[in-house]
């Protein structure tokens, strides 16, 4: 029963990749199009940010700093979060820097001996964030006009984190072994040249995931699937008696988090309600920075059903926080 399970998922998932790639041969220009805003956003926006934080904390890692740093923060990090010391310098890079560092360097630590499967997961509870520069400079002034949202935005999605790394501090922590002491393995190679290799393959694999996901999404909106996703969302939020037009960003945001964003800002509703959606989504981050995160993390032995579950509740958690401070300063 369990092999024709396994067959029946492969089947559809081959359907579903035969689809997209029936779309790609009807419409060509549209998808090229599609292909090309993906890499043109990877190499003006994420490209500049990320590939000098992925180069120097590998630097970081490999020089055994981010362990010593971590001593002076193990207090803290062990009572909140059981995580060791680490853990605490891992979400200072990840709130500097962004998606998908703090996974990247998690799975660095882990790869070499300083870090267990589960310390990883209980540190992605909380270490996976997005940067002010996105939070404040491209949705607060660029989409919302307006600093204020920006910052509320930013204290919200960093608190929401702490609180859910708290939410999570006890998973699997009375199962796991101790770590084994660090001890660096034998350099081969030199390590600059090491570290920037490994950088340069990590930043293609995210300008990848951007750029496919940016097809996904324009396929899944022409197909009308995204249409029928957002249908729905509007007919709950009707319920509850939000606008229905904050249905667009929301299906959207599920997805890739800058176009969610950008949605809700054409979306002609009120600051003060879509501020906490839009944080919620930040928080969420979309399935195309989760694969980018997966794609280090599943080198970790990590459960996948966990993951999202964590990123759902930081979502949840990071919302309200914003709903309140907003009430507050907005």
């Amino acid at each position: 029963m369990k092999v024709l399970f396994i067959k029946a998922q492969h089947f559809l998932l081959a359907g579903v990749i035969l689809i997209f790639m029936l779309a790609l041969v009807l419409k060509p220009d549209i998808y090229m199009e599609s292909v090309l805003n993906g890499i043109l956003l990877w190499a003006t926006a994420v490209l500049p940010a990320l590939f000098p934080f992925f180069f120097f904390s590998g630097l970081l890692i490999k020089m055994q700093v981010v362990d010593k740093l971590g001593k002076n923060l193990s207090w803290l990090t062990q009572k909140l979060f059981h995580c060791p010391g680490s853990s605490g310098v891992i979400y200072l890079l990840s709130v500097i820097s962004g998606y998908p560092v703090g996974a990247k360097i998690a799975s660095e630590m882990y790869q070499n001996g300083a870090l267990t499967s589960s310390q990883v997961m209980r540190i992605n509870a909380f270490a996976s964030t997005s940067g002010p520069l996105f939070i404040v400079g491209s949705v607060g002034v660029g989409m919302f006009l307006n600093h204020t949202c920006g910052i509320i935005m930013l204290l919200s999605h960093y608190i929401g984190a702490l609180l859910n790394g708290i939410l999570y501090r006890n998973y699997q922590y009375k199962q796991e072994t101790l770590n084994t002491p660090y001890v660096p393995k034998a350099q081969t190679q030199d390590i600059l040249s090491k570290n920037m290799y490994d950088s340069i393959i990590s930043i293609l694999l995210v300008g990848g995931y951007i750029a496919i996901f940016f097809i996904l999404i324009d396929v899944l909106f022409n197909c009308g699937l995204l249409s029928f996703l957002s249908l729905g969302i509007s007919k709950i939020a009707s319920l509850v008696g939000l606008p229905e037009t904050i249905s667009t960003g929301l299906a959207s945001g599920l997805f890739e988090v800058t176009r969610g964003c950008l949605d809700l800002s054409k979306s002609g509703i009120a600051l003060n309600i879509i501020t906490p959606f839009a944080c919620a989504l930040i928080s969420w981050g979309g399935l195309s920075i989760h694969f980018q995160a997966l794609t280090f993390l599943n080198k970790c032995k990590i459960k996948k059903r966990v993951y999202f579950l964590q990123k759902f509740t930081q979502s949840i958690i990071s919302g309200i926080v914003c709903f309140v401070g907003v009430l507050l300063f907005l």
